[in-house]
């Protein structure tokens, strides 16, 4: 039931329940944001919306990483930028519309609405949901209007060069039953960030071999990119109760160079910081704070496309939906890996002080599925509303990587001979998950003020995995390993009731649970110690939620806010483990570590001052800490009364999860009016991000021989300070005609966003952007 006045404030409708009500009218934590404000404040793709999010954290590392994202507190692995896709982790759900994706890389540009929904959402989203959603709603077709406009953005980093950013829509009705839509946009972003091919310390004979250009020591403005999107989608509706919709989207990135600059090496940096308690997170930068020093070239080449069929058929009673697509996204690329290869191929002659030639690294992941999903939801009914779906998928994935020293297939004449030229080794995990599911929710009013709902999702899965590793330097075996895991009849269950309060505010309470496949590792026997069971696979996690909240207007619907408190038990999390074989040579891996708690308080709120004034804040703040402790040992017979404890590791109860800050703070001023008649708007926001664990931390428990007293010695990760941004952005229409000015990081402020390891040229320090202003205009036809 619709509470309050229509009239009274314009919200946006949103369909995170399979059917369409105003946000505030739904009881979970959703925030839906329009594709015009998004524009207004310059949030483009899926990385800035989570920068402007007090309840999602990811590292801002850039355009060229995929990101671990953490939502809710819920995460046990490093939080900084790495090359290598197989250790990102997300406990966030990306969709575009109704299909389900791996990552969402595709940029917000005719987009209706993005809808972020908070907690676990497995009843009616599945198993990758565990602390959230996010959705992208794309404007469909219109049959009654034609549409064309065109919008372009001309933007400038400081220090960097000038960006431009432009698209155009068309929406052409062809007939009173067909209509076509179609949007292009083209992104040339320039960059501000210097490489450097050697060090200061690498000079002569002992400079390394630039690339690509032997002969170049900087690559000026190298972090650059250019993005081309695309979507056309036809829509044909015969009856008024049937509607048939095609859709292709389509993406090309190649996002070019590293945001960045290197701290100097404790080993390179001045005896008197060596002496201190600094570390190479703050040594003095090796050149400055707008020079990366790599040499070799860095790159990421991103495609994307989607085909999707929908129909609707109004049935009376209810709606018959079906929505069948299909997806591709690769990603391909090279980075650098000087420090890595120094460390496993000094002893084959290639060490720091043996040659200048370097290493580096190539990636190459692809991610393609089929997804089809059938539902029926009931009419609008006073009493009682469902819905009831079945769910098909399946996906496949590969991940790969090769690491490339130049002139090795010279030095080592015993190397077999692969596929690519130098070749020191070479993984490839590849991957085949299918699911069948079926699911359903059910709500009845108790009375004309309480509502209980009661959701569920069955489902089987399967999932192939084959792992072939290759060490073309003899170093390590290969392998080629295939195994087969599943479940049938695993259930997921949603319990919510709430209660309307009055005919603006509902308080609700919400038990949800959600669920994240689990998969294999490629562990191996080491040492004439042979790998636990336990070690070579690792299982699904899940979580239980636990909230309560409250929502709705007050003060003659001058306030509008959200609140919950929530807990979330995580039950077996996946965990990073490595194991260390020959020359130190890291196989990494995931484990499930001993269970965990988060417990937080999210609070949103938007005040209206008066007709052209109001007031926006919001905060989040999250704590996970795991609950048990567990001993994993790598290998069979170690550990416990009887074993050596050889491999073994020890996750402590108590220890903080890492990767979200305690406190974020959104605050903001807008203004909405005119002048002479024409529309004008205004708004000036900032962004308050508290210190952030970089990883989790990890305690030793010490028995003390004498004693039997038991101590505890905690690791604390290095912390990212706590940071404030400021934005701003005004616009003005002049009929058809819209013009914008935009500044992000308007103070110029230069905090710690990020981070990656850089080993012997110095860590690498990821800075937020400098301040970047920018001009929009738009023409509507």
């Amino acid at each position: 039931m619709k509470r309050g006045s229509d009239a009274a404030v314009e919200e946006l409708v949103v369909t995170a329940t399979k059917r369409a009500s105003a946000a505030s009218d739904l009881p979970m934590n959703i925030t839906a944001i329009s594709g015009e404000a998004l524009r207004e404040q310059n949030i483009t793709d899926v990385k800035r919306l989570i920068q402007d999010s007090v309840e999602i954290s990811a590292p801002d590392s850039g355009a060229r990483f995929a990101d671990s994202v953490t939502v809710r507190g819920l995460n046990v692995s490093p939080v900084s930028a790495n090359n290598l896709e197989q250790f990102v982790k997300s406990t966030l759900a990306y969709y575009i519309d109704d299909t389900p994706l791996p990552k969402l890389g595709f940029r917000i540009k005719d987009i209706n609405r993005v809808e972020k929904l908070l907690g676990p959402q497995g009843t009616l989203y599945g198993a990758g949901s565990l602390g959230g959603t996010i959705r992208y709603i794309t404007n469909e077709p219109t049959l009654d209007e034609f549409e064309f406009s065109v919008n372009t953005a001309a933007y400038q980093v400081d220090g960097g060069g000038l960006s431009n950013d432009t698209d155009f829509v068309v929406n052409l009705p062809v007939s009173d039953t067909f209509a076509v839509r179609a949007s292009a946009a083209f992104l040339d972003e320039a960059g501000y960030v210097d490489r450097a091919a050697n060090p200061p310390w690498r000079t002569g004979d002992d400079a390394y071999i630039s690339d690509p250009n032997p002969n170049q020591a900087i690559y000026e403005d190298d972090n650059w990119q250019e993005v081309t999107t695309a979507k056309i989608a036809a829509l044909w509706a015969p009856t008024e109760n049937l509607d048939v919709k095609l859709t292709h989207m389509q993406q090309d990135q190649l996002a070019h160079g590293t945001r960045g600059a290197n701290r100097l090496p404790l080993s390179e940096a001045d005896p008197k910081y060596a002496s201190m308690d600094f570390g190479d997170f703050k040594t003095p930068y090796a050149i400055n704070d707008h020079t990366i020093i790599s040499p070799h070239e860095e790159y990421a080449d991103k495609d994307f496309s989607l085909d999707v069929l929908d129909i609707n058929l109004d049935l009376g009673f209810a709606t018959l939906t079906s929505s069948t697509s299909k997806f591709e996204d690769t990603s391909i690329g090279e980075a650098d890996y000087t420090s890595q290869g120094y460390a496993y191929y000094g002893w084959a002659g290639f060490g720091a002080a043996d040659t200048n030639i370097t290493a580096y690294m190539t990636f190459d992941n692809a991610y393609e599925g089929f997804s089809h999903e059938t539902r029926l939801v009931s009419a609008p009914n006073d009493s009682y509303e469902w819905i009831v779906g079945f769910y098909t998928t399946e996906q496949d994935s590969s991940i790969a990587f090769r690491e490339i020293i130049p002139t090795i297939d010279e030095e080592l004449s015993w190397k077999r001979v692969a596929s690519v030229t130098d070749v020191g080794y070479e993984e490839d995990y590849r991957g085949t998950y299918s699911e069948d599911a079926v699911f359903g929710e059910f709500s009845y009013s108790v009375t004309d003020k309480l509502t209980v709902t009661a959701g569920a999702r069955v489902f089987n899965y399967e999932d192939k995995r084959h792992t072939i590793l290759l060490d073309h330097t003899f170093a390590l075996p290969d392998q080629d390993l295939r195994t087969e895991g599943g479940e049938d009849n695993k259930s997921f269950f949603k319990l919510n009731a709430s209660y309307d309060i009055n005919q603006d505010v509902l308080a609700y309470v919400t038990l949800s649970q959600g669920f994240r496949r689990g998969g294999r590792n490629n562990f191996r026997d080491y040492a004439g110690y042979e790998v636990a069971d336990d070690s070579k696979f690792y299982e699904p996690d899940s979580i239980d939620n636990f909230e309560l909240g409250l929502k709705g207007y007050f003060f003659d619907q001058q306030l509008y806010l959200q609140t919950n408190v929530y807990q979330m038990n995580w039950k077996d999390p996946q965990t990073y483990r490595s194991q260390a074989v020959e020359y130190g040579f890291p196989i990494n891996g995931t484990e499930n570590g001993p269970d965990a708690e988060t417990k937080g308080w999210e609070f949103s709120s938007r005040y209206r001052l008066n007709d052209n004034w109001s007031l926006t804040y919001s905060t989040a703040t999250t704590e996970g800490r795991f609950t048990d402790t567990l001993t994993h040992c790598m290998y069979k017979n170690t550990g416990g009364s009887t074993g050596d404890d050889y491999a073994c590791r020890t996750w402590v109860e108590g220890d903080l999860l890492g990767g979200s800050p305690k406190w974020k703070h959104n605050i903001g001023v807008s203004y909405s009016g005119e002048i002479a008649g024409y529309p004008l708007w205004a708004s000036l926001r900032g962004n308050y991000v508290d210190e952030t664990n970089t990883d989790r931390e990890d305690s030793v428990l010490i028995t003390d021989a004498e004693t039997g007293q038991v101590t505890k010695d905690t690791w604390t990760p290095w912390v990212r300070p706590a940071y404030t941004l400021v934005h701003a952005n005004a616009g003005m229409r002049f009929d058809k005609i819209a013009a914008g000015l935009w500044a992000s990081n308007l103070l110029n402020d230069d905090p710690i966003v990020s981070s990656q390891s850089g080993g012997v040229l110095g860590r690498r320090i990821f800075n937020a952007t400098p301040r970047t202003i920018g001009l929009s205009l738009s023409y509507d036809f």
